[in-house]
């Protein structure tokens, strides 16, 4: 899929591509709809690389109490 942003809007926000799609993704990734991994895709990053373009912009790594137990689990299995 191709996004095309108005020239006028774009020049308007004062955002390069880069930006704008790291803005996307963060987005996405905040509502739940992509993962850490979608996001390096969206931003052309790494999964790491996404999670620190999350620090960039004061967000957080989406991680909850599940995560941990799946994490401990493997943990014990390991």
């Amino acid at each position: 899929m191709k996004l095309d942003v108005n020239d006028e809007v774009a020049e308007c926000l004062g955002l390069s591509e880069k930006e704008l799609l790291e803005i996307l993704a963060i987005a996405l990734y905040k509502l739940e709809k992509i993962n850490g991994v979608q996001g390096g895709k969206v931003t052309g990053t790494s999964e790491i690389e996404f999670h620190g373009i999350l620090g960039k912009y004061g967000q957080f790594i989406n991680y909850d109490e599940d995560d941990l137990e799946t994490d401990l689990k493997n943990l014990k299995d390991f």
